[in-house]
């Protein structure tokens, strides 16, 4: 029965915990700690703390009752019955005897909590190295990595088990010690205390009594019977003291024996306590890590929202990643006017992407102005390269982050879900896969391409204002992709896009160039202007002069290498 409730109390505890955890961890803007958690907050393998760590301390927490408050409980009980019997004295070395018994463990007793941390932390590192395979099983056995894999999955198992045999190596000399001190030292102490009032109690001394002495009347006896001798009711009444004697001994052993066994389950649950405070540790990390993540800060949004046209701006606003002095875009002055479509080009690594996330509010801009629309699918949508795939049906794919109850309140159909997959060109995925209720895995299920143009076909679900687009076309076909960019243009959606494709230039009415320099320097041209054909112009001159340099580099490849004695082919 107390087993039983302490599973209910740790699946109880374990659901408030949880909730809390959620809330805070899946956050939404301006907060999005799920998304800075591992940047700003430097935590982790959370997936660890949030299932694990979590059960593992709700189960610690719960069974404190019947491993640590009834043991506590029968030591006030048999120690205040035994202090009747062994009185100030035995007392006062009853709780000295607990006293040394506590500083003997304290003394050896191992740091078992944060052992118990590493632990979890390790087992969290091989978690997620299954995990990662998992995840990039695609990947992994294009370049035919299983053996690279499992070598990394078995040495951080190893690393595991070793400290896990640590634990245990430490573990088994802790509890020899704990052994010896409650089964010998207690016992050898024990038998000392309850032998006290038998040791220093005062006896009586039975001498010898004449007959001549008057007896009182209760030693008389019955009428009729021979009046005993005085020495006949000396030794009687020792008798009776003597079993006295004997049965407050064998209690007080009785006592004792429950005792021991309660002091030694309290010994032993302090090693599951040094563990609980090892897991609270890492609950409380977890907890502390997202409660110290400051919300980001919010955007400028116009002042008569509701009436002037809306509209994206970065005015002076520093691109650079969370903690960190590294600037990627010097201060950047854009605006972005409905229609007035923008192209942000440049070599890789130089901020693209930093961009769209500081327009999303996923980043800080440092110092200046953001200026965009309001919060959610309905103002700025960014579409990624990656595309996401939740789990669900072949409808929830598109309506996402939308649920089915949404979808069905707006009053949407699945015969307008049609007509935007034929706009991506994937009307034939319901009669492929088996219709919109389907249950699969995406991810896996559909093709780089495909994925690319479900990221779309989101778009023009939600038909927001704006639109970032990062290189989210570049596994789609160029004919396809020009005519979803048309599609998105006709629909009234102003697009921010991330490329290195010319031929989607000519969608676009602005080009804002990164110069990759290392400085942050941009460039912003207009698209069809004499600036843009100059610069254009540069760019083929600056190539053609490389070209002409090639039979040059070629003669001086073959000096070097009949110089070195080294055959070489062009």
């Amino acid at each position: 029965m107390l087993r039983h409730l302490q599973s209910k109390l740790a699946l109880n505890l374990r659901t408030r915990l949880t909730r809390y955890t959620h809330d805070l961890y899946m956050s939404s803007a301006p907060n999005l700690r799920y998304y800075r958690i591992g940047t700003e907050g430097g935590l982790d393998a959370v997936d660890q703390y949030v299932t694990t760590d979590i059960a593992a301390f709700c189960d610690s927490l719960s069974a404190l009752y019947g491993n640590l408050m009834k043991p506590t409980l029968d030591m006030f009980i048999f120690t205040a019955q035994l202090s009747r019997s062994l009185g100030f004295f035995g007392t006062v070395m009853l709780f000295g005897n607990y006293f040394a018994t506590a500083s003997i463990l304290r003394a050896v007793t191992p740091a078992f909590g944060r052992l118990a941390a590493v632990e979890a932390r390790l087992e969290g590192e091989y978690r997620a190295g299954v995990a990662r395979v998992g995840r990039e099983a695609e990947e992994v056995a294009f370049y035919n990595g299983g053996i690279r894999e499992k070598d990394i999955l078995w040495r951080a198992y190893l690393r595991l088990i070793k400290h896990v045999n640590s634990i245990y190596k430490i573990r088994i000399a802790y509890e020899w010690t704990e052994d010896y001190v409650i089964k010998y030292m207690w016992s050898a102490a024990g038998y000392l205390l309850i032998s006290i009032p038998v040791l220093l109690k005062k006896r009586r001394n039975v001498g010898v009594q004449t007959r001549d002495a008057p007896l009182v009347p209760e030693e008389l006896g019955a009428p009729g019977e021979t009046p005993p001798s005085h020495n006949a009711v000396a030794q009687r009444t020792e008798g009776k003291r003597l079993n006295t004697t004997c049965y407050n001994y064998i209690s007080n052993r009785r006592l004792l024996i429950s005792l021991a066994d309660a002091g030694g389950r309290l010994m032993y649950a302090y090693k599951d306590l040094l563990e609980l405070a090892g897991l609270t540790t890492r609950i409380y990390t977890l907890l502390s890590t997202l409660h110290n993540l400051p919300p980001l800060a919010d955007f400028t949004y116009p002042m008569n929202s509701a009436t002037s046209d809306p509209r994206v701006v970065l005015g002076g606003a520093q691109i650079r990643p969370p903690k960190s002095t590294e600037v990627l875009v010097s201060p950047l002055k854009i605006k972005v006017e409905k229609g007035e479509h923008l192209m942000i080009t440049g070599p890789n690594g130089v901020g693209k992407t930093a961009i769209a996330r500081v327009l999303a509010g996923l980043w800080e801009a440092d110092g200046g102005v953001v200026e965009r629309p309001e919060r959610g699918v309905k103002g700025v949508l960014v579409v990624p390269q990656r595309a996401y795939m939740v789990v669900g049906t072949l409808r929830d794919q598109i309506i996402y982050p939308h649920s089915y109850a949404q979808f069905v309140a707006a009053g949407r159909t699945d015969a307008e879900l049609m007509e935007i997959l034929e706009a991506v060109h994937l009307a034939y995925l319901p009669s492929r896969e088996g219709g919109w209720t389907t249950r699969k895995e995406w991810k896996d299920v559909l093709s780089g391409g495909e994925k690319q143009r479900m990221g779309m076909a989101r778009l023009f679900y939600h038909h927001p204002k704006f639109a970032i687009l990062d290189e989210c076309t570049s596994a789609v076909s160029t004919d396809v992709e020009g005519l979803m960019y048309q599609h998105a243009k006709d629909m009234g959606v102003t697009l921010i896009t991330i490329s290195h494709r010319p031929t989607l230039i000519k969608y676009h009415l602005r080009l804002l160039t990164l110069n990759g320099d290392g400085s942050g320097g941009w460039t912003e041209t207009r698209v069809g202007t004499e600036e843009e054909r100059m610069g254009i112009e540069t760019e083929i001159e600056s190539l053609e002069a490389r070209l002409q340099e090639v039979d040059r580099w070629e003669q001086r490849v073959r000096e070097v290498a009949t110089e070195l004695g080294v055959p070489i082919k062009f």
